[in-house]
């Protein structure tokens, strides 16, 4: 007597909640590459800073030119604000990939919730299968044994 293949009933549910996890991840990419990014530019916002300042101080030696130092306080002014618009974008974009984070560990509990009623199904195919197979080994033996004693098979 063939036993039947193990088949998860769910098996495409967990498919479906597998591929919802793998979407999952790619947005929380999308969300930390903003980050990332984000975070270059007030590196760039910086480093113009500071290229702007040794400049500054080049133009510092030998007369005095007002206008040059207007400038440059005008420049240093749009920097900041440029810093302070680029730290808020930065927040909002922290926000929102600890939120993708969050929709990511709730996918992946999901996904892990079938993986384990399919581990738990599995097992108890397996158990179920192993009394079968014990069952029709007893019966062979005792089949043969009553074959030996020469009884008749009832």
């Amino acid at each position: 007597m063939p036993l039947k293949k193990f088949r998860f009933r769910l098996e495409k549910l967990l498919q479906l909640k597998s591929h919802i996890e793998s979407e999952k991840q790619k947005i929380l990419a999308l969300a930390t590459q903003k980050v990332f990014g984000q975070k270059r530019i007030l590196e760039d916002i910086d480093s113009r800073r500071i290229t702007c300042h040794r400049e500054q101080r080049h133009h510092l030696v030998g007369t005095l030119n007002p206008s040059h130092q207007l400038n440059y306080s005008r420049y240093y002014l749009r920097l900041k604000k440029e810093e302070l618009a680029g730290r808020e974008l930065l927040d909002v974009f922290k926000k929102e990939r600890e939120k993708k984070r969050l929709d990511l560990v709730e996918a992946t509990k999901q996904r892990r919730i079938y993986e384990k009623l399919k581990e738990h199904r599995q097992e108890a195919y397996r158990r179920e299968t192993d009394l079968a197979e014990q069952k029709e080994q007893d019966e062979l033996g005792s089949q043969f044994y009553l074959r030996k004693l020469k009884l008749p098979v009832g």
